[in-house]
């Protein structure tokens, strides 16, 4: 592996999209007015949008021998995304998701493991930006976080309470506010409104003073959170088509802006831009930005803000 690249340990799915007029209640049954098969999964449609927006990505999962193991591998590399960490396992379905989307874009997944449950012998990174979510086992991530060198970012997606266990190895933890609530125990998120709330909810996830919590707020935009200091950064408005991926496209587009050196708080608002984009198309990772639409809507090149390579490191995200 490249130094000063995004590693992403993550799972690669394949998504079957339903559009609906509005999602099912418990015991209902809707017709669909359209179906699509698309890329996805978390890790691969982070790997798509830290792709897009520039980065050098390497991919690391694992998908089955079958059409669509290799279907999903030519789509990584269509974007540019090194795949040799993809380990293809014989007689082992790839991962699929089943996704309901409704007229405003809200939706309900299911998702059937297959492959990404068979992660196992990931090794740590160097140097760069580390990037995973909770879509793999935690037993194959623990290890890889650990002993990683690099700038470690976890997505506390799915909430697998075995997740819990990253926390102290994690330099930048980022969550919606349903994870958040499920990882504390609580019953319920805080309300949008009160973002001191959120902040001082958000607080009881650290596990040490020099780790960031990031809770994405939806089209309240995003949440950064440290000991003693917090950052609030409202979201582009847009008319969404699709949300599916947009939390993804954040996670992505803000390793990416990481890694080429830039701060915390000014990548922030590209990955609040980028993931807003990313709901104005259908799917996941086909609906991931490129770089120049999201510069172009802040008015300024995201490098403008970087540091030099020598003073890139987990410290220096403040």
């Amino acid at each position: 592996m490249t130094a000063l690249a995004v590693h992403i340990f993550g799972s690669i799915n394949l998504d079957i999209i339903t559009s609906l007029e509005h999602l099912p209640r418990p015991g209902e049954t809707v017709m669909a007015m359209a179906t699509a098969r698309l890329p996805g999964g978390k890790g691969a449609n982070q790997a798509v949008a830290a792709a897009r927006m520039g980065a050098e990505t390497y991919m690391v999962g694992a998908v089955g021998e079958g059409d669509s193991g290799s279907w999903m591998l030519s789509r990584l590399k269509a974007d540019g995304i090194d795949v040799g960490g993809v380990a293809m396992l014989p007689g082992v379905d790839t991962g699929t998701a089943y996704i309901a989307v409704d007229s405003v874009g809200e939706n309900q997944v299911i998702v059937v493991p297959g492959a990404n449950a068979r992660l196992r012998d990931a090794r740590p990174v160097s140097e760069g930006v580390l990037l995973a979510q909770l879509e793999v086992p935690v037993s194959a991530l623990l290890p890889v976080f650990a002993k990683s060198k690099a700038v470690r970012i976890l997505n506390g997606a799915p909430a697998v309470q075995e997740g819990r266990a990253l926390f102290e190895h994690v330099d930048i933890l980022i969550v919606n506010q349903h994870e958040m609530a499920a990882f504390l125990g609580l019953e319920s998120a805080p309300d949008n409104d009160d973002m001191a709330v959120i902040a001082e909810t958000a607080r009881g996830l650290l596990r040490r003073e020099d780790q960031t919590v990031i809770v994405t707020l939806g089209a309240a935009g995003a949440l950064a959170v440290r000991t003693g200091w917090q950052l609030h950064v409202p979201a582009l408005p847009v008319i969404p088509v699709d949300t599916i991926g947009a939390g993804d496209c954040f996670c992505g587009a803000l390793a990416a802006l990481l890694d080429e050196g830039v701060s915390l708080e000014e990548a922030l608002p590209y990955a609040t831009v980028a993931a807003a984009l990313c709901t104005l198309g259908q799917g996941a990772a086909p609906a991931m930005p490129m770089r120049e639409a999201v510069e172009d809507l802040i008015g300024r090149p995201a490098t403008e803000h970087a540091l030099p390579i020598k003073n890139r490191s987990a410290a220096s995200l403040s």
